[in-house]
């Protein structure tokens, strides 16, 4: 997913081209590039709104141009299947890493080594293992253990790390504990937190991912959620009310679907995942977990 593009301000650079005129009552202006520009940490440029105006010369601190790179949601998701492709091929389980890999071209081809792994694994070869990933194989959950209830961590039994700073404030709207499901540690950047919830046997998808984020005011949520969340998950699209709030369903077609709501400036995102194919039938689960979550 594509988006985040309503991010509060994070770095302000002021761009001023050399060029005067005179305006008003000899008032001089200065010609300045002002708006926003948000680049994926993968190269891509997810908004880029920056325009140059002429604005008095009194007034050129005002303006400026906003810069910040983060992960998108398509690439967060990569990073979290190449993770697990790694540890799989680790492991000598060909076959799973066969499977995420294939998932991670599918969606972008020149993703860090998936293509390559991928080749070597159909020519009958075994891959050497990327070691420099984005998260560790104990962020995906693929060490999480067999409990398959709920709970907070995996096998190691050992304390997760806490996000600090204001993005620890989000963390109650990804719970350390979910009926049916095992969590694993979070991931945290500035603005967003990220959690997968292993799922028990008798669950209907076979991968869980809650992201909340920090927005810039409740009306940028609302824009995304009908934008960039709504143009990537625009199949079986529908709406629902749960314990006072606005939720939006919807799914890829294939595999994945999403629940999505706002909570004033926070963007909360619940995506379940079926290889079974069929995704709008998890509506009625993943309305559960957002009932379970608010309450």
């Amino acid at each position: 997913m594509n988006r985040r593009i309503g991010l509060p301000l994070f770095t302000i650079a002021a761009s001023v081209l050399l060029l005067f005129t005179l305006a008003g009552c000899g008032q001089k202006t200065v010609r300045v590039e002002t708006g926003e520009r948000i680049v994926c940490t993968y190269g891509e440029v997810l908004t880029d709104t920056v325009k140059a105006i002429e604005v008095p010369v009194a007034k050129v601190d005002k303006y400026g141009i906003v810069s910040k790179t983060v992960t998108c949601e398509l690439h967060r998701r990569l990073e979290v299947l190449y993770a697990e492709a790694q540890t799989a091929i680790a492991a000598g389980d060909l076959e799973t890493a066969k499977i995420k890999l294939a998932e991670i071209v599918k969606a972008d081809s020149s993703f860090r080594k998936a293509q390559e792994q991928l080749d070597a694994i159909e020519a009958g070869k075994t891959p050497a293992k990327d070691t420099n990933t984005a998260i560790s194989p104990a962020e995906t959950g693929t060490n999480a253990g067999t409990n398959t209830g709920t709970g907070t961590t995996g096998g190691s039994g050992e304390s997760e790390p806490e996000p600090i700073g204001p993005v620890a404030s989000l963390k109650p709207w990804v719970p350390d504990r979910l009926t049916g499901y095992t969590a694993t540690p979070i991931i945290a950047d500035v603005y967003t937190l990220t959690r997968e919830y292993k799922p028990g046997p008798s669950s209907p998808v076979d991968s869980l991912v809650i992201v909340v984020e920090q927005y810039a005011n409740a009306a940028d949520v609302k824009s995304a959620i009908a934008n960039s969340i709504g143009s990537d998950y625009s199949e079986n699209a529908s709406n629902a009310t749960v314990e006072g709030r606005a939720v939006r369903f919807g799914t890829d077609g294939h595999r994945f679907a999403t629940v999505a709501w706002g909570e004033g400036g926070l963007l909360v995102v619940i995506e379940g995942g079926s290889e079974a194919g069929s995704p709008e039938r998890l509506k009625s689960h993943l309305l559960s977990l957002v009932a379970e979550i608010v309450k």
